[in-house]
């Protein structure tokens, strides 16, 4: 849904993840505490960086959320009413922009990203998201987003409704957790002591502070993810070296053919065996075809190789290794 929210007045859901975590997709703490200083200052800031994904969000949106709402209803026996709020829903100096309101008249029970059965009733948020990349299970910045607006609007549950690249949605429960609203108040408190006092988040944070912070529970926080992208960008490296040697091996195969051909055609041999193989390379003749009798024809290479071995020699058979045609006028 459109922004609702004030910068420099109000923390957003959707800074949420990047003020807690350090950094999401789209956006670093760094550049929400600057932006939120600008506003304050009553400076305009440029156009929104990633303005044509929130834009595709924003078309998509309305369909997804119908999506939610007929898959919601039909694990219940009473359909559930939706609605999309008008207003933020306001703490002090944060507010949430919430796609839609959910009050389900019959419980029901969905898995999170983590394997657990959430069981939910009563009225909760939904968040609407479109993934290009979605493997398989919301991503921390989303559970930030969604427990922003849980605090904001006092409920105690919500759903992240995701349609991912093959066109397919997935549900995701959240719980509410008064551990991680102290933290994120916490982390609040000192972002607007940062903005009030023009204060800066020192460059660099620490490693393991990162991964307890962001990574929710159940998510393999010892994975080493530098090292995976290290060897990944080694063995692409490796891939594209032999690439390379490939085409090289390719140009000089060519070469060899073309000179192959030319020499058994000047010789008139048109058969040749070698270390198992047979090569067959001869040119065809075909007249063109005219609405008149011409002398004009098309002369056409037939090139193959093929496996000699024993059981193709008793079945008259051979297997075709490869063949290319060429026309020549």
């Amino acid at each position: 849904m459109p922004k609702l929210t004030r910068t420099g007045y109000e923390i957003g859901s959707s800074e949420a993840g990047a003020i807690i975590m350090g950094a999401t997709a789209f956006q670093t703490r760094h550049e929400v505490l600057e932006a939120h200083k600008l506003a304050k200052a009553g400076v305009e800031t440029l156009e929104q960086p990633y303005k044509w994904a929130f834009e595709r969000g924003n078309h998509l949106e309305p369909a997804i959320a119908g999506m939610v709402e007929s898959r919601i209803n039909r694990m219940c026996e009473k359909p559930c009413e939706m609605w999309e709020p008008t207003e933020p829903f306001q703490k002090p100096r944060a507010a949430a922009s919430i796609d839609r309101i959910l009050k389900l008249a019959d419980p029901i029970t969905l898995v999170n990203g983590d394997g657990e059965e959430v069981t939910m009733s009563g009225t909760g948020v939904c968040e609407i998201k479109s993934d290009r990349y979605h493997h398989g299970r919301p991503k921390p910045e989303w559970t930030y987003q969604v427990l922003h607006q849980m605090y904001c609007a006092d409920i105690n549950w919500g759903i992240i409704g995701c349609f991912d690249q093959d066109f397919k949605l997935h549900l995701y429960p959240v719980e509410r957790s008064t551990h991680r609203i102290d933290m994120m108040k916490d982390k609040y408190a000192e972002f607007w002591d940062l903005v009030d006092n023009d204060g800066e988040y020192p460059p660099d944070r620490d490693p393991d502070d990162v991964i307890a912070v962001c990574w929710p529970e159940g998510w393999d926080t010892n994975a080493d993810i530098p090292g995976m992208a290290n060897d990944y960008v080694e063995k692409s490296a490796e891939v594209a070296l032999a690439r390379a040697k490939v085409r090289e091996v390719e140009r000089e195969r060519e070469d060899i053919k073309n000179e192959l051909v030319d020499k058994m055609y000047d010789a008139g041999i048109k058969v040749v065996d070698a270390n198992g193989y047979r090569i067959k390379s001869e040119f065809v003749r075909k007249p063109k075809k005219k609405m008149v009798e011409t002398e004009d024809y098309t002369e056409t290479l037939k090139f193959s190789v093929k496996e000699l071995n024993n059981e193709s020699k008793r079945n008259k058979k051979t297997c075709k290794l490869w063949t290319s045609k060429s026309d020549r006028i």
